[in-house]
Formats: C-alpha cells, structure tokens, sequence
C-alpha cells in the first residue's frame, strides 16, 4: 500500500511538472482608463516599465500603437529575464512604425546587461531617439548579454562615443529585420558598434547613419558579425562608411557578409564599403558591392596584416577599386564588374527612392505594391552566386542557383526562366513533359506543382500547356 501511494504522488507530481503555468501576456496601452493600470487586457498599464516589473520569464509584454514616452518608457531593462516585448502585430509595418518607444533624448530605449540570451526578445517596435553622452549604445546597449531584436524600427540614435543605434560588447544579439536608420556616432558605429561580440544580422536594412571617424553603419574590435541579406546604404564615415573591421579574435572569428547588397556608401578617406585594419579578417560571398566613394578603396580597403576574401560577387571596378598594398586580398571564383540593374538607383538622386530588387524580365517583386512585376532588362546577377549555396527558398522560375545581392536565397529574390522549363534547357518539350508526368499526383513540395494547390493535377497540368513549345529568347 506504501508502495502504490509513493507511485501515485510521483505520478501526480510529474503531471504538476507538466501543467507548468501558460505564459501570461500583460498589456500596455499609452491611452489605458487607469493609471497606472494593472496590466489586464480591459485594464492595461500606461508605462511600459511597469509590465515589464510585473513579467516573469516566459510572458509577453504586448504593447499597443501610440508613443511612449518620459518616466518609465526609457532606460528599459529586463533583469535577465526571458521575456517578450511586443507590438499587436510585428509583422505589419504600419503598426511597427506607430508602436513606437521614444527616448526623447532622456536616455536609451533598452539596456540589456544581465546576461539575457536570445530567448529574451524585443519584437515589432520602432525604438527612437536614444542617447549617451558618456557611454556607448545610444538606443539599445548590451553588455553581455544576447536578445533577440526582430522587426523593429532603430532610429535617430545618438552616442557621443560609439554605436548610435545599437552597441554590444562581450555579446551575441540576433538583429533580424530590422530597419537601423539615421543614427549617428561621434567617433565609432553610426549604426551598431561591436567589441569582441559576434551578432547575427539578418534581413536588415541599414541605412543613412554617419559616424564622425569610422563605421558609418558598423565598427567592429575584435568582432566577428555575420550580415546575411542586409541592404548596407547611403552610410557617412571619414573612414570605411559601411563597415570599419579592426583587429580580430580567433576565438570570435571575422566578419562575414552573405547576400548583401552594400552601395551608395561615402567615405571622405578610405574604404567606401569595407574597411579592413590592423589584422583584421572580413569574408564576402553573393553580394554586391556597388556607387560606393572613398579616396582609397572605394569598395574595400585593406590594410597591412588584414586579409579580405571576395568570391561570386559583383564589385564595380573589381579588384582595381580595393585597396590591397600587401597582397592581402584573395579574389576567388566567380567575381563581376557588371551593372547590376537595380530596380531603381541613382546614387546621386533621393535615396529614399532606392529599390535593391535586381531588373528581371521573368518577374520583380515591387515593394511598394507587393506584386510581381516584369522589367525590360534581366540582371547578370541573377543566377550567378555561388553554386554551392541553397538556392531553395527563392520563387520558381530560377536557374537552380541562387542569385547575388540581398534577396539572394530568400522568397523576394527576382525571377529567370519559364516555369514548365523544368530541366532549364531554354525551351518548354517532351523533355520537361516526361519530368511533369513522373510527379503526377504528387504531394510533396515539388517545382511541378505550378498552381501552389499542394498537389501535381489538372490545374498544374493547364499551366503547362499554356507554356509549351516556349522558348528563351
């Protein structure tokens, strides 16, 4: 009997375990009936602070359009727990550009310093006017510590040292899709600064952010970013206006740029797009590098000790437009210095007109009506990164390889081909006939199922033949 009762409280103390309590969403709203509220969805609390305080790890602070700001708005600080700070809706840009968190030149937006990691997340706000007068990171500081930042609107940052953005030292943060604009530096990182961090930057837009000496939109010490699909433009730095690499760590690793699109950067001295200093190590693969301006360097700039690696992108000017006294450049395989035909660029016009879609005349995404468009000429770059590189997630028609620039490998990147050229041979036959057939009735995720109905049928079968005997022209 003792036995089966010591059973049965280990079985109801393991289900206790399982019925953990539910995160708990707590609610903020600038217009709420009470103050300071209580955080209950007909109750919320007025200032975002205030959640925050009341949140355990593992509950979502969801915060509703409006401004937020003065006491309790700024300054803002997890304690190292694992929460969520959200708007109603991350995804929708109208509602991030109005759920907005403004310092109002008081302080910063966020400071993460007691060792928060990437399930710690600030998701769907626009974060503005921060400022440091006497430190670093003027909307968003981290010091060890690692959140995850996902859609959110960096703006109009200010630090009289470094990082005007966002800085983080002895840290990891994911930055993904984000918008990093107009942020600004006295000395270093415009936009973010690094010191012996490693952040992952992701689908991000980093634009128009100026630092007084070096790294319009980034300074990295002893720092190893990884940016993958980032549009890097219209940065000001006396040196490296996009990237300033200084110095490197083993234990971090370089700088890494995958499917960027780096242009329209001017740097007054050197390096308009990279610069690479005093041993520092930076990698680029499937990017463009293009209208960028420095004395030397003009695209990249390299000193002694440091070391650059370029393969399958396309460099205006090529290797002539770095700057390589040492012979410390490895230009690799793959490489053009061909116009990339962007949907819309002039890098003496407005830049808030710039369009980084590459020209298709198979389909364009437009951004601004979130539709597929055909342009008259189709980029060189399409179709032209490395052959090794996962090419899955771009839009059917594609020549099975991924293409070069920021929307290289995602669903955006720009279109070649006709859809029922199955073995790409430039014409629609019996031979991609036989391929269809061989996928009748399928039901996997598969280039034959040309309707997106989840299955090869009659409806994919009707798309086909309106396509046969095409050919490339």
């Amino acid at each position: 009997m003792y036995k089966a009762k010591a059973i049965l409280m280990v079985l109801i103390i393991g289900l206790a375990g399982s019925f953990s309590a539910a995160a708990e969403i707590i609610y903020v709203d600038a217009a709420g009936p009470n103050s300071p509220g209580t955080g209950r969805i007909e109750d919320p609390f007025r200032i975002i602070a205030d959640a925050i305080d009341s949140a355990d790890s593992g509950d979502i602070v969801e915060i509703r359009p409006g401004v937020y700001t003065g006491y309790g708005n700024y300054n803002l600080d997890t304690g190292g727990r694992s929460i969520t700070i959200r708007s109603i809706d991350a995804n929708d840009a109208n509602v991030v550009a109005t759920t907005i968190v403004d310092a109002n030149d008081a302080g910063r937006g966020f400071s993460f310093t007691s060792g928060e990691d990437a399930n710690c997340v600030i998701s769907g706000l626009t974060i503005r006017n921060g400022i440091t007068t006497i430190s670093y990171g003027g909307n968003i500081y981290c010091f060890e510590s690692s959140p995850t930042i996902r859609n959110c609107i960096i703006e109009n940052g200010y630090s009289a040292n470094v990082g005007g953005g966002v800085f983080c030292a002895f840290s990891h943060p994911d930055i993904i899709a984000c918008t990093i604009a107009h942020n600004s530096a006295d000395f270093y990182g415009g936009a973010i600064g690094c010191y012996y961090s490693k952040p992952q930057i992701m689908g991000c837009e980093i634009t128009a952010n100026t630092a007084g000496f070096e790294g319009g939109a980034l300074d990295g010490v002893f720092s190893g970013p990884t940016f993958t699909n980032c549009v890097i433009t219209d940065n000001r730095a006396v040196n490296s206006a996009g990237l300033n690499c200084y110095s490197s760590d083993e234990t971090i690793g370089e700088t890494s740029l995958i499917n960027c699109t780096v242009a329209g950067n001017l740097a007054s001295g050197f390096g308009g797009g990279v610069g690479c200093q005093d041993g520092a190590g930076c990698n680029i693969t499937n990017s463009i590098f293009w209208e960028n301006s420095a004395n030397q360097g003009r695209q990249v700039y390299i000193s002694q000790q440091s070391s650059c690696s370029i393969h399958y992108c396309d460099i205006q000017g090529a290797d002539a437009a770095v700057y390589d006294p040492c012979d410390n450049l490895l230009w690799a395989a793959g490489n053009l210095d061909t116009d990339p035909c962007f949907a819309t660029f002039d890098s003496q016009g407005d830049a808030n007109t710039w369009d980084f879609h590459l020209q298709s005349t198979y389909g364009r995404f437009d951004a601004n009506s979130q539709s597929w468009v055909r342009d008259v000429n189709t980029s060189v770059c399409i179709d032209a990164g490395d052959p090794n590189a996962d090419w899955s997630g771009e839009p059917w028609p594609n020549g099975r390889r991924t293409n070069m620039g920021a929307f290289a490998g995602a669903f955006q990147a720009s279109m070649n081909g006709n859809v029922a050229d199955f073995d790409l041979s430039g014409e629609v036959n019996f031979l991609d006939f036989a391929g269809f057939a061989d996928e009748w009735s399928a039901e996997e995720p598969c280039i034959e199922d040309l309707s997106g109905n989840g299955v090869v049928d009659f409806a994919d079968l009707k798309i086909f033949s309106a396509n046969w005997l095409w050919q490339r022209q």
